[in-house]
């Protein structure tokens, strides 16, 4: 019996809610769908259909770390060069005379992964810090610390996600660390803090600014609340973990190396980079770039509109949420569940 279009458009839907609900990274189902092409096990058409891509999809993705590659392309031979009359520098020094020599700004975890990729081999011997017992127990858990690809979010105060960037100002001359602790679903910034260094009090302060103006809104902190990181030091130092865990917060961290795990940090960052590049670089000292920082965060939060808040302002889309969802009315809304 024919299947009608409407119920094959159903079955791809389903397909592909199906590998979202396995949490399955897209490469991975792209390296499936090639090998079982190249076993001769299915057609192109079938197994993609299956798998709930398009042709179009299966021809021209790309694995995450050939277009890391691509996007950091034109600097390969920099590196070369730095390395060649510098053999003995490690990641650091590198990126220093990146810095230096061709006003080149790139982190150091990014930098670790273009020399794996390309292969380039560091005479010099890095000494391994000591790992804590945090960092131990994370290994341990491997990809089941990360919370958030398992939680459904529906709701404000269902999800935080925080991060750290590194901030060029004068010119590229000058560089501070801006930390923030931001809604996932109400994309309000609860918390944020701008420093000349990058320590465990950089993202300490923000989480306490960002614990303080949730209970400012809504009086506590909702149970189940999830605080969502990467696996850096700061975010796994004992003063941080004790702080998130004493205020009832959960703690989920993304697997080491995958900042398409924290997307929406990703994409807040590379905006206001963008955005404000000018600006920024127009910016003499720290005072005037914390002032600067402090006046585009009241402005995301209270006057950008987000397509994915139905066109309202995170502070509008929240202050809504409230009203429609007291405590008076529902006590049990704070409540939330993971899958």
């Amino acid at each position: 019996m024919r299947t009608n279009g409407r119920e094959k458009g159903d079955r791809i839907k389903f397909d592909k809610k199906f590998f979202r609900f396995l949490s399955i990274p897209k490469h991975v189902i792209i390296e499936f769908v090639r090998e079982q092409i190249n076993l001769k096990l299915f057609s192109i058409n079938r197994i993609c259909k299956l798998c709930g891509i398009s042709k179009t999809t299966y021809s021209n993705y790309k694995h995450p770390d050939e277009r890391f590659e691509n996007k950091y392309n034109h600097i390969k031979t920099k590196i070369q060069k730095i390395i060649k009359d510098n053999s003995f520098y490690g990641i650091k020094r590198i990126k220093r005379a990146l810095d230096d020599n061709y006003n080149i700004h790139i982190g150091r975890d990014a930098l670790e992964r273009l020399l794996r990729l390309w292969g380039l081999q560091l005479r010099r011997k890095i000494r391994k810090s000591k790992i804590s017992l945090i960092k131990k127990i994370l290994i341990f858990l491997s990809n089941r610390t990360n919370l958030l690809i398992r939680t459904v979010i529906t709701k404000p105060f269902q999800v935080i996600t925080s991060d750290i960037t590194e901030i060029y100002y004068n010119n590229g001359k000058n560089k501070a660390y801006l930390a923030i602790h931001k809604d996932v679903f109400g994309q309000m910034v609860y918390g944020f803090n701008l420093k000349e260094n990058m320590d465990a009090n950089l993202i300490i302060d923000c989480f306490e600014q960002a614990k303080k103006n949730i209970i400012k809104l809504i009086k506590t902190i909702p149970n189940n609340l999830l605080c969502h990181s990467d696996q850096g030091s700061q975010y796994t130092s004992y003063e941080y973990v004790d702080k998130v865990l004493k205020s009832k917060i959960i703690l989920s961290y993304s697997t080491p190396g995958t900042p398409t795990e924290n997307p929406g940090q990703e994409s807040f960052f590379g905006r206001l980079k963008d955005e404000c590049r000018a600006e920024i670089n127009e910016i003499i000292n720290f005072k005037q770039l914390q002032k600067f920082i402090k006046s585009k965060i009241n402005y995301y939060n209270n006057k950008r509109i987000h397509t994915s808040i139905n066109y309202q302002t995170p502070a509008k889309f929240t202050n809504n949420f409230i009203k429609n969802f007291s405590l008076t009315n529902n006590k049990k809304w704070f409540s939330f569940s993971r899958t």
